[in-house]
């Protein structure tokens, strides 16, 4: 792989930087409706932000956002022309099934024209008398 030709990536499925950015916005959403749904609402005066469970909601939102991201990109980019070719995982079922079965009719027939030498040369020799 190390031969193979490095085209430059861009625009949306190529690039890091908008996924990140997605993330993030997704992720500062979550921690603002988090910190303020775990103090109780914005007019409590008597209980202070809770910052830890918006901080644990910010990275649970960033990081679960920012691989279902990379999911969806991974799945609509196309698969490399050097995958198909050659031997081995690749190859057609078809191909194979036609390649073993002409292997078999070509063992089975020569099998049927050994047997019927075999006949042909013991129909042409004498039998030898028991003494």
């Amino acid at each position: 792989m190390a031969d193979s030709p490095k085209k430059p990536r861009g625009g949306f499925q190529g690039g890091i930087k908008v996924p990140l950015v997605f993330s993030f916005v997704v992720g500062i959403i979550a921690f603002v409706v988090a910190t303020v749904v775990g103090t109780g609402g914005l007019n409590n005066p008597e209980h202070p932000l809770r910052l830890d469970i918006g901080l644990i909601a910010f990275g649970v939102g960033f990081a679960a956002t920012l691989v279902v991201v990379a999911l969806l990109q991974l799945t609509g980019r196309e698969n490399p022309d050097h995958i198909s070719e050659g031997s081995g995982m690749n190859r057609s079922s078809e191909e194979l099934h036609r390649a073993a079965v002409a292997r078999a009719r070509e063992r089975m027939r020569r099998e049927r024209a050994e047997a019927e030498q075999t006949e042909q040369a013991n129909e042409s020799t004498p039998e030898s008398d028991d003494r």
